[in-house]
């Protein structure tokens, strides 16, 4: 195990694949369901996203777990199954509704397909839950602007910036964008 942690470590992808695949037949410290992970994780980075999301589901048929939802989420968003996805994110919901990052996921896939009544709730969820994380304040600023909410938008963006969030500026011109429609249409 420890080569082909080497070997994922270090970019050689296809050799440590080849090292998380045996070890799958040998007895080592690794349960399979971590073993498979790797494999998705191997896969993911090679942009074998079929690939990854098989072995991501294997490891979750052997045991399912919150951050394997998650993973399973974000990898059907990657070959845009957002049907797939979301319940994905649902799943990770439904085993831990403390943790914000699946209401996050899922409040930005609905928030990617314009659907802002599905979003919001989840959006504010993932906010209550995880306060000082800069992308779901950037999210939930999209969000309120595409409900109408100029006022609760600010505030979100306001948050998003003091918490530095990255490509801030690509949220400012989607609010700056629904504004302007929303000037177009009065």
């Amino acid at each position: 195990m420890r080569q082909a942690m080497q070997a994922y470590g270090s970019g050689q992808y296809e050799t440590a694949l080849q090292f998380f695949t045996q070890a799958l037949d040998e007895d080592t410290n690794y349960s399979d369901e971590i073993l498979y992970t790797f494999i998705a994780n191997v896969y993911a980075n090679q942009g074998e996203y079929e690939k990854a999301i098989e072995s991501q589901k294997k490891s979750l048929e052997l045991h399912a777990d919150y951050r394997g939802y998650v993973t399973l989420g974000m990898l059907y968003h990657l070959i845009k199954d957002d049907e797939e996805s979301a319940q994905a994110y649902r799943n990770a919901i439904s085993m831990d509704e403390k943790k914000g990052e699946a209401y996050a996921s899922l409040g930005a896939l609905y928030l990617g397909q314009e659907n802002a009544k599905e979003a919001l709730p989840l959006l504010e969820k993932a906010g209550e839950l995880e306060p000082n994380i800069a992308v779901i304040q950037a999210n939930l600023a999209v969000a309120y602007a595409m409900s109408g909410d100029r006022e609760k938008s600010d505030e979100a963006l306001f948050r998003a910036r003091e918490l530095k969030c990255e490509n801030i500026e690509q949220f400012e011109d989607k609010i700056d964008e629904i504004s302007a429609q929303a000037e177009k249409s009065r």
